[in-house]
């Protein structure tokens, strides 16, 4: 991310070298982000992940520490405003500002851990619950913060009165989240977008989420730190059509009438979202091996056979590839996927029902 100018003291007119451990060019000055490290220094190892209750600590003690942040806040009543702090190769922080009106999209945090402490002000907080059905909501006034784990989504506001301020951090650093679309059968995972600030922030020149620049940066950082052998999803996804014969849903309706077994394996809010096909068998992904594995103990006796022909349906057919060909690595020879998922059987017009939410 390019360095932005400002008259605000400490932050960063252009690109320089600095320290390591920390990023050039990342908002602030190489003098603030060595003070700022300096702080950081003994609650963040060099490498490594870390946990909640250590994200919850840097967030805590750095919206403790106005003199390092309070001369940086700008207040934008039309844009969420924020700053980057520091960055190393366990963690980055972000400085948020917050008007009235003003909050995040559902999100998660692409697989990091994190926190967030109100420095000023108030937030709230309106996160899944763990089970994942029910939705909860807190409210922070300053002072106070929270951590969470790298499965956390959540939607977060301005909580009323003044403008509010907050220190967010996140194990490892941020790179992307998944949005979702709240449904009267929970959330709905909609897109996911390389990002440029925390939260679903937009920054000072109102650059969005999924700037081409956040993008390249992240393949950049990504692909660096890779062994050269590790193979793409797309590489993942063309090796595995390999050795599948994917039906089309014509023929996949045909061979179901012969002993065939149709296995959905999406999630119950997809589900209740697209509709879904009857008879097929709903197996969810995270225990489809468990449950299909011969050698299990926790298999379906009837599914779980060598000899058994599965056709696995996901949504587009994307998540279904790979799932079949894990099924044949583990013994079941005649596993294939239904090719294009639900959306392909629904628009030849293939039998299809509203999905009835579990008793």
């Amino acid at each position: 991310m390019s360095a932005v100018s400002s008259t605000t003291s400490g932050v960063v007119h252009q690109q320089g070298q600095i320290g390591s451990g920390l990023q050039p060019g990342w908002g602030v000055t190489p003098e603030r982000q060595q003070v700022v490290a300096e702080v950081l220094d003994g609650l963040v190892p060099p490498t490594g992940r870390l946990t909640p209750a250590q994200l919850r600590a840097v967030t805590s003690g750095l919206a403790a520490r106005r003199t390092l942040w309070a001369d940086l806040v700008v207040r934008d009543p039309d844009v969420r405003w924020y700053l980057p702090l520091h960055r190393s190769n366990s963690c980055d922080v972000w400085l948020l500002a917050w008007e009235r009106g003003q909050d995040t999209d559902w999100h998660d945090h692409g697989g990091s851990s994190g926190s967030f402490a109100v420095a000023e002000g108030c937030l709230v907080e309106q996160y899944r619950s763990p089970n994942g059905r029910r939705i909860a909501r807190r409210s922070l006034l300053g002072g106070e913060a929270v951590a969470f784990g790298p499965a956390h989504v959540h939607d977060v506001a301005h909580g009323g009165g003044g403008p509010a301020t907050s220190i967010h951090a996140y194990s490892p650093p941020l790179m992307a989240m998944t949005y979702y679309t709240a449904t009267d059968y929970g959330l709905i995972a909609r897109e996911t977008a390389a990002v440029d600030g925390p939260e679903g922030a937009r920054g000072r020149g109102g650059a969005g989420t999924a700037l081409a620049t956040a993008s390249a940066s992240a393949a950049r950082l990504t692909s660096d730190s890779l062994p050269t052998d590790a193979p793409s999803i797309d590489e993942l996804l063309a090796e595995a059509r390999g050795g599948l014969a994917p039906l089309r849903p014509e023929a996949a309706f045909a061979v179901l009438t012969d002993g065939a077994v149709l296995v959905d394996i999406r999630p119950l809010e997809q589900r209740m979202d697209e509709g879904e096909v009857p008879g097929a068998i709903i197996i969810g992904r995270n225990v489809l091996e468990w449950r299909l594995d011969p050698r299990s103990e926790a298999r379906i006796p009837a599914l779980a056979r060598p000899d058994a022909q599965i056709i696995v349906m996901c949504s587009e057919g994307y998540a279904s590839t790979l799932a079949a060909a894990t099924l044949r690595r583990i013994g079941l020879s005649q596993a294939t996927d239904l090719d294009g998922g639900f959306q392909a059987w629904k628009a030849v017009g293939l039998p299809t029902r509203a999905a009835q939410p579990p008793s």
